[in-house]
């Protein structure tokens, strides 16, 4: 996937859009914000490159995360001794990356709303970040993938994926599909996606050694008494390593339980409905229909 690190879970492509800034690159759902004024010198930034009938082979960590993608042209050292591989086939595959991801940051810096958005998050000494690239995958499905000849081969076995497997929730095997279905999965596979640093300094404070290796822009605190300034530095793109070990996976197993339960109330309902069962028949013994319940997202309004 390029320069594009692979992301340990998909995102909705709806979500995410280079020049963004965000609170959780895994969540853009909880905070971020999209400057409309910079949204032209942004798009003019960008390059394109867009393939047809994309492959590629992805490893997957033994908590269902995806850890590392190889392309369809793999080097066979690097994936012999991986157990748990995926075959990838989309229809298209397209990736957006800034030409420039300084001067991405600086046309969404040169917004106020955007520096309101970043002064807001560095008052509150919280993480912040920014998308300079994204790779979408279109209709992409997943196989099981184990190398035939014991390796000797870059030839692939490629079967469905099993029920229960440790993989993302989004490619995991839909029972209710049927036999022989295929689940297609559309959205943002891969970002570029960069650490901000910000702080509320003045003119006259120096730099942490912490700095180094940092862009930074400085901008003047409008009505400041002290002449105070906000100042914000861009840091190197997240490895695909770092990114998999931001994925908090406890919610990610208690909403694939709900699942579950869902599936199971949904079970007991058709049962019930079946004139060849009565109520004390065993097969709805702990099975008895309940509502699919909801789980709370703590989440923040966007600052404008």
């Amino acid at each position: 996937m390029g320069l594009n690190a692979l992301l340990p879970k998909p995102l909705s492509a709806n979500d995410v859009v280079v020049g963004q800034l965000l609170a959780h690159p895994l969540h853009p759902e909880k905070d971020g914000f999209y400057s409309e004024i910079s949204h032209e010198e942004v798009d003019d930034l960008n390059d394109y490159n867009i393939k047809l009938r994309y492959k590629d082979i992805f490893s997957v960590d033994q908590e269902g995360r995806f850890m590392a993608n190889y392309g369809a042209k793999f080097d066979l050292g690097r994936i012999y001794r991986q157990p748990n591989l995926l075959s990838v086939t989309s229809e298209q595959m397209i990736q957006r990356s800034s030409q420039s991801p300084t001067a991405t940051f600086e046309a969404v810096c040169n917004d106020p709303e955007a520096r309101q958005w970043i002064y807001n998050l560095a008052r509150e000494n919280k993480d912040m970040y920014i998308v300079v690239g994204v790779t979408e995958l279109k209709n992409a499905t997943f196989k099981r993938a184990k190398l035939q000849d014991a390796g000797a081969s870059k030839r692939l076995n490629e079967l469905p994926i099993e029920s229960g497997a440790k993989v993302p929730r989004a490619v995991r095997r839909n029972s209710t599909l049927g036999i022989g279905s295929e689940r297609y999965v559309s959205g943002v596979f891969g970002m570029d996606v960069r650490r901000v640093v910000a702080r509320i300094t003045v003119p006259a404070e120096p730099h942490n050694l912490a700095d180094i290796g940092y862009r930074w822009g400085y901008y003047d605190i409008p009505d400041s008494k002290n002449k105070e300034q906000l100042i914000v530095g861009l840091g190197e793109s997240l490895k695909a390593n770092e990114l998999r070990l931001m994925l908090d996976l406890s919610k990610e197993d208690v909403q694939t339980n709900l699942d579950a339960i869902s599936q199971l109330s949904l079970d007991a309902l058709s049962a019930a409905a079946s004139p060849l069962l009565r109520p004390s028949s065993p097969a709805l013994r702990g099975r008895s229909p309940s509502p699919h319940p909801l789980l709370g997202a703590h989440s923040r309004t966007p600052l404008h």
